[in-house]
C-alpha cells in the first residue's frame, strides 16, 4: 500500500500542532509516571525511586520543548 505524497507544503501551524502535541505527550508522560512512583508500595521502592526520576526528565523534557518552541516562535520573524 501507497501512501500518496501530500500536494501541499505543510505550514507552520501544521509544525506548531506537533511540536505542542510531542511537548504534552512527554509532560503526561511524567505526571502519570510521578503519580506511579508516588502510589508504589514499600517493597517496590528502588523501582519507584527510579521511575520519579525518569518522570521528572519526561516533565523537564516536556517543558523544555514547549518553552523552546513558544522562545522560537517569540523572536522570529514572520
Amino acid at each position: 500500500m501507497r501512501f500518496p505524497i501530500p500536494s501541499k507544503e505543510t505550514t507552520p501551524a501544521e509544525y506548531a500542532v506537533l511540536v505542542m502535541f510531542i511537548a504534552v505527550v512527554f509532560i503526561i508522560s511524567g505526571v502519570i509516571a510521578l503519580i506511579v512512583a508516588i502510589r508504589a508500595p514499600a517493597e517496590k521502592h528502588e523501582l519507584a525511586v527510579a521511575l520519579e526520576h525518569r518522570g521528572f526528565w519526561l516533565l523537564g523534557i516536556g517543558g523544555a520543548i514547549a518553552v523552546g518552541f513558544w522562545l522560537f516562535r517569540r523572536f522570529r520573524d514572520y
